[in-house]
């Protein structure tokens, strides 16, 4: 029985793998992602943004760790982790952390919604993203919004190959270390990088 509604952000240029699936629904971009919730049909839904590219097994990983927002691990071409897709692992108690490894997954802060299973309820629950102020980094700042309510999970069986977009403006960034979503290192690093990828532009 399907118990997922895939929700497409962006235009994808192949299918998601249909297995498990109950529908897919397409939207443009992340200030659609509440509505496109509400008219999800399944307690679950899994958002998959349109430069990640699922492996058969992406989704049934996930569905092993139905009981939080389960992220799946983006790797590149060679399979290796796309760090600063990734997100910020929650380190503050050990005692958590180990407990999550032998569960075989590890606790996130936020992360960028490559491949993210969570409730549908949730998503309708937490106000949506917003691309306009926050720019490339409305995810992050988002996905830190709702994993302060429910604590999410990386999940490294599940993998997703994926194309990593570009650093966001010092602006963009700015405000993201304001809204509280990043810690004075990830923020300094983050504005560092931006800059370089600026300069290096320029």
């Amino acid at each position: 029985m399907s118990e997922v509604t895939a929700i497409a952000i962006g235009a994808r240029s192949r299918p998601l793998p249909e297995a498990g699936l109950a529908r897919v629904i397409e939207i443009a971009g992340l200030t659609d992602l509440k509505a496109a919730a509400a008219r999800a049909t399944t307690p679950l839904v899994w958002l998959v943004d349109a430069a990640a590219a699922p492996f058969a097994d992406t989704l049934p990983a996930l569905l092993e760790h139905t009981d939080a927002p389960a992220a799946s691990l983006p790797v590149d071409s060679r399979g290796l982790p796309v760090e600063t897709a990734l997100g910020k692992i929650d380190d503050d108690d050990a005692d958590t952390v180990l407990a999550r490894i032998i569960e075989h997954r590890v606790p996130l802060r936020h992360t960028t919604v490559t491949s993210l299973l969570l409730e549908r309820d949730l998503v309708a629950a937490v106000p949506p993203p917003d691309p306009q102020r926050f720019g490339r980094y409305a995810d992050t700042e988002w996905t830190a919004r709702v994993f302060a309510r429910r604590p999410g999970m990386l999940v490294p069986a599940s993998r997703v190959e994926f194309v990593p977009a570009r650093a966001g403006s010092p602006l963009q960034a700015v405000r993201v270390a304001r809204s509280g979503a990043w810690r004075r290192g990830e923020a300094l690093r983050e504005l560092h990088r931006t800059t370089l990828g600026r300069a290096r532009r320029g």
